[in-house]
């Protein structure tokens, strides 16, 4: 039997016949796009649009340096250095097809912990244009209760303490305009792809805020130096599996370490407003825009509220996966009419037709039993998602006296949630950078509902509602009586 072939460049023309390899020459790609996080969605989305750019339509002046800036990120940054940037997608249809493609946009690879400066001068680079982000809410160190830039968090008295040691990705932005102004040069576009409302202001906001207190005089050239677009980001990007890796290796012989799975679905939508000359991305799909709010509220309020209420209900279920939660049919009948009752009706009804059809398009996603997306992974730090993709649903419901009883029920079933045991009777773990506040709440409410709900930096002044907090204990007292499975029953009937 053949063994498998370990990926790196050396290798990759060997592995041709047996599944999609880069067919541009990478000697000849310019780096152009410093992209910090390399993560799995990274991989699965920013770095495959710009694969298939370069595969179809040219592009090679817009190869990605990947940079990463925490330890934990050490694995997958030797990892990458091993495969010479190489990695294996391996895209999943409903229908149980796998596409598999080695991926070879990203041509260099820095580490932030091993040589900071190595990293300042490769983003000070003149010919990097853009700066992308995959760096997770905590990421932007925005205060808890505020939402806004938290100026006094240790770690950006760390960055002035050591400021070619920084800590924060706004202290190696900084640095490296720094340089750039030193020098001459001009700034460039800084690109947030994560999953936060208005990510690119947000970043703008929050990199500003940064500067002010640390050299405020700065900001005048950092304005006129840089651009700041919003973007909305769609792909369904589950954690790599060592089943993942054993199937490449015993299916295609690809010895990979680190493979990306993801779902055929893609989608990305980015408002037109680059400092220098953009990749020509909508020739691979990319959709252009002026304004991104009505995209991203609708993937917000949607999809990432979709997968999260998945995540809780199905995990006091007993489910494991999103799949499994997906296709029990009494939780997609609340799903869909929670969608249809509770979200629809605050997006923008001039879009009513891609709202539904985005919407259909989420069931049969949601649905692939091929994408294994842990409920562990989507319940991951909820206490940074709830209030992003659930309670701008209550609010805009409540300011206009609208429904809100399936939202209620989902935040009742998020505090039992915080149990930590299943309806199987199974524990299971609670990963959030706030869990002691969450578990002691949560069980604060047994005797107190309102406790949970007095968590100001999660739900701002919602205790004070009368309206939500009659629906919301009213809802808890069954769920914490009874089954998920049997209040979602009566629920789709009659709101219990």
């Amino acid at each position: 039997m053949q063994n498998p072939v370990y990926l790196n460049i050396e290798n990759v023309e060997s592995l041709k016949n047996r599944v999609s390899t880069p067919t541009f020459d990478r000697d000849k790609v310019m780096t152009s796009i410093a992209h910090i996080g390399v993560s799995n969605f990274h991989r699965a989305h920013q770095a495959y649009y710009m694969h298939e750019l370069m595969e179809k339509h040219g592009g090679l002046n817009y190869g990605i340096c990947g940079i990463d800036l925490l330890d934990a990120d050490r694995k997958i940054y030797n990892v990458l250095k091993d495969q010479d940037g190489l990695y294996t997608l391996i895209v999943k249809d409903a229908n149980e097809s796998d596409h598999v493609k080695i991926i070879g946009s990203i041509v260099e690879y820095f580490f932030g912990p091993e040589n900071p400066m190595a990293v300042i001068e490769r983003l000070a680079h003149p010919d990097i244009e853009i700066i992308s982000l995959t760096i997770a809410e905590d990421g932007y160190h925005l205060n808890e209760i505020t939402g806004e830039f938290d100026q006094e968090n240790p770690v950006v008295a760390e960055d002035v303490k050591n400021p070619f040691y920084p800590k924060t990705v706004f202290g190696y932005l900084f640095q490296a305009f720094k340089l750039r102004k030193s020098r001459g040069l001009t700034g460039c576009t800084i690109l947030s792809c994560d999953n936060i409302k208005g990510n690119g202001d947000t970043v703008k906001e929050s990199f500003f805020n940064y500067v002010n207190k640390i050299e405020p005089e700065f900001l005048s050239w950092l304005k006129e130096n840089t651009t700041f677009p919003n973007s909305m980001v769609d792909r369904i990007t589950p954690l790599t599996r060592s089943e993942d890796i054993d199937t490449l290796k015993n299916n295609f012989l690809i010895d990979d370490q680190w493979p990306v799975v993801c779902e055929s679905f893609t989608n990305w939508i980015i408002e037109d407003n680059f400092f220098h000359e953009r990749p020509q991305w909508e020739k691979g799909g990319v959709q252009f825009v002026e304004h991104i709010e009505f995209y991203d509220k609708m993937k917000l309020q949607l999809l990432n509220a979709g997968h999260t209420i998945l995540g809780i209900l199905g995990t006091l279920q007993g489910y494991k996966t999103v799949s499994e939660a997906a296709n029990d049919e009494d939780f997609m009948y609340f799903l869909k009419t929670y969608m249809d009752e509770e979200v629809i009706p605050v997006l923008d009804k001039a879009e009513v037709h891609l709202v539904e059809k985005y919407k259909s398009t989420l069931i049969t996603r949601f649905k692939n039993p091929f994408i294994y997306d842990s409920l562990s992974r989507i319940c991951d730090e909820s206490s940074t998602k709830v209030p992003i993709f659930i309670l701008p649903t209550v609010k805009a419901q409540l300011s206009k006296d609208k429904v809100i009883d399936r939202v209620a029920f989902v935040i009742a079933a998020w505090c039992k949630y915080y149990d930590g045991v299943d309806d199987q009777g199974k524990a299971y773990k609670v990963s959030d950078s706030i869990s002691n506040v969450l578990i002691r709440r949560a069980t604060q409410s047994q005797q107190d509902p309102i406790k949970f709900l007095e968590i100001e930096s999660v739900f701002g002044d919602l205790n004070t509602n009368p309206v939500f907090i009659e629906k919301y204990v009213r809802y808890l007292h069954h769920i914490r009586e009874r089954t998920i499975k049997d209040c979602i029953k009566d629920f789709n009937v009659n709101l219990l």
